[in-house]
């Protein structure tokens, strides 16, 4: 498998531990790949995980590499879409499968509250609409392109964390931030919550096949 995106490398020891997967994990963040090394080198899974630093771009891989390549909520900070699912098509193997988890966007323009929300990120997003993450999948050559919007499922979630760390979580945060980092990381939560209960901000699954 291919994650992209990987992070610390949390889901690629859930891939590995549960599915049996050889993972390669990609990230552009030194930093945050250095740490993931650093981690995956103490997990029992360290034989069937990877972590690789790597550059915004064509994917450092030969054609038909992968069974599977993965993702999870990453690929929102990717501007054209268009050129990295024919990306991922061609490292796939034919019959390989793309799942991810991603953020998209309700259509129109964004309101003051998203914007907002994109401040208080301090982040760069690239977002569409789970029909034109469709329609992109579909024009890199993939079929049975299923697509799932779990924007309600997210809602309660975000509600649920925001309460916990208003509540449980408060004296945690306040250990390991200070107050003014926890305040912000708070506010941040808050911000989000309220994109997602109007429904502009709109989490979703999709998963696609390559052709035989």
């Amino acid at each position: 498998m291919l994650d992209i995106g990987c992070g610390l490398g949390g889901l690629d020891e859930v891939l590995a531990g549960e599915f049996g997967a050889r993972v390669t994990g990609v990230d552009v963040a030194r930093l945050i790949v250095e740490m993931g090394q650093a981690r995956i080198a103490k997990s029992r899974f360290r034989d069937r995980i990877e972590i690789r630093l790597t550059e915004p771009g064509p994917l450092p891989f030969a054609d038909a590499s992968f069974d599977v390549v993965f993702g999870k909520d990453a690929w929102l900070h990717i501007p054209d879409k268009a050129g990295f699912f024919a990306e991922v098509f061609r490292v796939l193997k034919p019959g390989g499968i793309v799942a991810c988890g991603d953020w998209m966007k309700s259509p129109g323009p964004y309101s003051r509250d998203m914007e907002y929300f994109f401040k208080m990120e301090g982040l760069t997003y690239h977002f569409v609409t789970l029909a034109e993450y469709g329609q992109r999948l579909h024009g890199a050559g993939f079929e049975d392109v299923t697509l799932e919007d779990i924007t309600d499922q997210s809602q309660v979630i975000a509600r649920e964390e925001l309460a916990r760390m208003k509540g449980a979580l408060y004296p945690v945060l306040t250990d390991a931030l200070g107050p003014d980092s926890r305040d912000f990381f708070i506010e941040d939560w808050r911000s989000l919550t309220v994109v997602l209960d109007k429904g502009e901000l709109r989490p979703a699954r999709m998963r696609a096949r390559k052709p035989r």
